[in-house]
Order: C-alpha cells, then sequence, then structure tokens
C-alpha cells in the first residue's frame, strides 16, 4: 500500500513553486480570518496512480491561496476504488493532523471527493469516509461543497 510522510515532502504553491510546510503554516498565519480547508484526490493515469493532496486558506467573498503536494503510485491495491478512496481521505486526515499541530483552537475541513447520491459508486465509502474525519475532530465536506479536493486536488492529480 501507498505510504505518504507528511513531514519533509515537496509542498508547491499556487504557482508550482516549491514552498516548505514551515512557510506554508507562516502564509495561513499571516491571515487570521483564513478558514482552512484540506482536500485530495487520485486519478489513475498511464499505469499509476497520481494522489494530490491541497491545504487552501480561504477567507469568504474575498479569495485565499492554496498548496499541493503530489504522490505517485502502482499499487495494484489502488485498483479498488473503496481502497483508494479510503486512502484519499487517510492522506487528507493526515495532513490535517498535521496543520492541526499549529492551529490547535482553529476549525478545520477536510474536503471529501464523494457523492452523498447513492446512484454514485463513491456513495459506498461515504458514512465510513464522513464518521473518520469527524472522529479525528475536523469538519466534513462533500460534494457538492468539497471544492479543495474535487476543484483544486482534483486539478493537480492529473
Amino acid at each position: 500500500m501507498i505510504h505518504w510522510k507528511t513531514r519533509n515532502v515537496q509542498w508547491l504553491n499556487a504557482e508550482s513553486e516549491p514552498i516548505s510546510m514551515d512557510h506554508i503554516i507562516e502564509s495561513l498565519k499571516s491571515k487570521p480570518g483564513y478558514e482552512i480547508h484540506i482536500g485530495c484526490d487520485s486519478h489513475r493515469i498511464g499505469g499509476q496512480y497520481i494522489f494530490a493532496i491541497v491545504i487552501a486558506g480561504y477567507v469568504n467573498r474575498r479569495g485565499g491561496t492554496f498548496f499541493f503536494h503530489r504522490k505517485k503510485s502502482k499499487d495494484p491495491q489502488l485498483d479498488n476504488m473503496k481502497i483508494r478512496l479510503m486512502k484519499e481521505v487517510e492522506l487528507a486526515i493526515a495532513v490535517a493532523n498535521q496543520v492541526r499541530l499549529n492551529f490547535p483552537n482553529k476549525e478545520i475541513s477536510v474536503h471529501l471527493d464523494l457523492n452523498p447520491k447513492p446512484e454514485f459508486p463513491s456513495y459506498k465509502v461515504l458514512p465510513n469516509a464522513v464518521s473518520w474525519v469527524k472522529s479525528c475532530g475536523f469538519n466534513a465536506l462533500t460534494k457538492p461543497h468539497s471544492w479543495a479536493s474535487s476543484s483544486l486536488a482534483d486539478s493537480f492529480a492529473k
């Protein structure tokens, strides 16, 4: 299975320039009004899966900024959609936990690229994923409100 260390990985800013986690934290702290959102998405491309995780700072009606990291894996277990979607949740929670160390009293939302409509395949993992995120003390957002995963992370997982 894919193992992803959240420390000492290469993060990039919105301009795709390298940035450290320390600088990400400084950036988020520089705007006290920022809401913190974490999202993850993945796509299969050329025989491997590309995961993208996003940390976003957002101020309602004013915009914000984001940072992302990409990870590739050829693990055949990821061909199972349920396993891959739960890996996205795991990675988002891992990064949210790391960010929370610097913002212990701030609400952090974890965005899940899961559809709440039963006719969609991702619905099968939605109850477990939402429970997992909430049990870790984070807000869980699903489609259509999960823009950090379904828009930002999606674009960097391709």
